[in-house]
């Protein structure tokens, strides 16, 4: 029985699908009349109460009007998309797994969308090579077949070739007419800045906060790290820890700026390996590099925070289970996920809007491995 039931919907599902690809292809037109119900099932070789429920589907979603003595119509598409789009959204986050960071957003994205009686599509993973990167185009034409009413788009990072992927992808969704809204970053560097919507954190404001701890506490040098070819945030992360040293009458040395993968341990010995020397003073550009760099540490007897202290971004939710709890800046993923949800209805009301940028909350949260906790911050030359 449970195996009848299936194939009856398989075939339900099949001719639904034909049929809206039909009429969304332009092969019938508004106030075209469809085939009967005896025409359709024999086309498609199954009976007629499957053809009844396909039929009923695309007119429960207002695809087609059904008149009894008369058949089955096709009503205004275009009223249609904007009536059955508005509750299905698209996810395109290749972030998932990464950093721990993006799955709580996506979560709260998720679970605002059904209050809201919208739908999701997800699709997301931790991408490493050019070749995966490249499968985020093929959803990206599902996303577009489905006619999605918009989508959340986090942009890949970590490559040189990932920008080309990133503006095919927003061109792509762009030519369908589909909002996007951008999550964490933009697709273009700083300071060029697109025509979409942005939801994140002020980097530029969060840097200086995590640099400016450092430096009420009177220290004079501190170093920033990052991976190669990170996400245009911490471009702008940058510019904030510059910005907060030469605020204090410190000119930053380009060697105190290390973009490279904290695993390499022989760069990391070489330049933090100095026992006999003040303790070193990092910002890490995200809590996922500065846990990567404790591990370093810790594998090359490098002791934290004694001879090296480190700040992170994001306080994921390991950051204070580290074996060195990790001082950070908070960023509220649930903020995040809210206002991206918002600015998304926001945008379908209001399509040519310019472009928001919409930042959350962020707060430094002070653990143990900057090595100042409990201490007094001195008077600052600049606030």
């Amino acid at each position: 029985m449970t195996n009848k039931v299936e194939r009856m919907q398989f075939k339900y599902q099949y001719i639904y699908d034909k049929l809206r690809n039909l009429l969304e292809n332009g092969r019938y037109h508004a106030g075209d009349r469809l085939p009967t119900e005896v025409e359709l099932a024999s086309r498609f070789n199954v009976s007629r109460p499957t053809v009844t429920r396909a039929l009923n589907a695309l007119q429960e979603e207002g695809i087609i009007v059904r008149k009894t003595g008369s058949g089955s119509f096709v009503n205004n598409l275009h009223s249609y998309k904007n009536k059955f789009n508005n509750r299905i959204f698209g996810l395109l986050v290749p972030g998932l797994g990464k950093g721990e960071i993006f799955e709580p957003i996506c979560t709260q994205i998720a679970a605002n969308a059904e209050k809201n009686q919208c739908s999701l599509l997800w699709s997301g993973s931790e991408i490493r090579t050019t070749e995966a990167a490249k499968s985020l185009v093929d959803v990206t034409q599902r996303y577009i077949a489905h006619h999605i009413a918009g989508v959340f788009f986090e942009p890949l990072e970590l490559s040189p070739s990932f920008d080309q992927i990133n503006r095919k992808i927003i061109s792509m969704f762009q030519d369908a007419g589909i909002p996007i809204v951008l999550i964490d970053s933009d697709y273009l560097p700083f300071p060029e800045r697109s025509n979409l919507d942005l939801v994140g954190i002020d980097n530029f404001r969060a840097a200086y906060m995590a640099t400016r701890h450092y430096l009420r506490h009177g220290e004079k040098r501190i170093d920033f790290l990052a991976r190669p070819y990170s996400a245009y945030t911490i471009s702008i992360r940058l510019r904030g820890y510059r910005t907060a040293l030469i605020d204090y009458g410190i000119i930053p040395q380009a060697e105190w700026i290390h973009l490279v993968n904290p695993e390499e341990l022989e760069y990391i010995t070489s330049r933090f390996d100095h026992p006999e020397a003040p303790p070193f003073n990092m910002i890490c550009a995200n809590d996922e590099t500065a846990s990567a760099l404790l591990g370093a540490c810790e594998s090359v007897g490098i002791s934290v925070p004694e001879h090296l202290r480190i700040v992170g971004f994001d306080d994921v939710h390991y950051a204070q289970m580290l074996r060195v709890p990790l001082t950070t800046i908070h960023q509220s993923v649930q903020q995040i996920g809210n206002l991206a949800l918002e600015t998304l209805l926001w945008r379908i009301e209001h399509p040519d809007a310019p472009a928001r940028t919409i930042n959350a909350e962020t707060r430094m949260i002070i653990r143990e491995s900057c090595g100042m906790t409990g201490k007094a911050e001195i008077s600052p030359f600049y606030s």
